[in-house]
């Protein structure tokens, strides 16, 4: 059986885009079902999906030391134009190191699925390797929150784990579909 390749130039907007589109599929129907209870469409956690993914890409793609490039410079467009507090250098190092343990985390979502890959190509284990994916990602976000807590004593341990959770559900479920994408494909 001959296995599909995507043009590089395809599968770079597939990295971009996916993730990008369903974050804001998610936010859309949580705002459409909750209501006033959620606050509006965030187009900073779709923004950031795609910043994830990108960074994450270029880390298997290319190696660790080339993925330090693009999380610079998205830690440093994130700190300037995303966020309205004044710019320090504890911002840029918190986004920074979100970012790293976010694309960690990513990484070690596709391993585990092409693990699950080799295993089996059925449709039981693609629906495996999102939820490992999901799993793991969200386990990273929560990890972000709890170590950027640090920075800001105002947001308790629990506030942080219950944060790291929800915003890590649908970022997760974004970065995950390109995770599972590309263990399909095989590098």
């Amino acid at each position: 059986m001959e296995k599909k390749y995507i043009s590089p130039f395809y599968e770079s907007l597939y990295v971009v885009f996916v993730p990008f589109l369903i974050v804001l599929f998610i936010e859309f129907v949580l705002k459409f079902g909750l209501g006033p209870f959620e606050n509006g469409l965030s187009i900073f956690s779709a923004v950031y999906a795609s910043i994830v993914a990108i960074c994450f890409y270029v880390w298997i793609k290319k190696s660790i030391i080339f993925a330090f490039f693009p999380i610079v410079i998205f830690s440093i467009i994130i700190v300037i134009f995303f966020r309205d507090a004044p710019v320090t250098f504890s911002r840029f190092f918190c986004t920074f190191i979100s970012l790293l343990i976010l694309s960690f985390f990513s990484v070690i979502g596709y391993a585990f699925s092409m693990v699950i890959r080799r295993h089996s190509t059925s449709y039981s284990f693609s629906i495996l390797q999102f939820l490992v994916g999901l799993f793991i990602f969200v386990c990273g976000m929560v990890l972000v929150y709890i170590s950027t807590n640090f920075c800001n004593p105002d947001l308790s341990l629990v506030m942080s784990l219950l944060a790291g959770i929800k915003e890590g559900l649908p970022l997760g479920c974004g970065v995950s579909v390109i995770i599972v994408m590309l263990s399909q494909k095989g590098h």
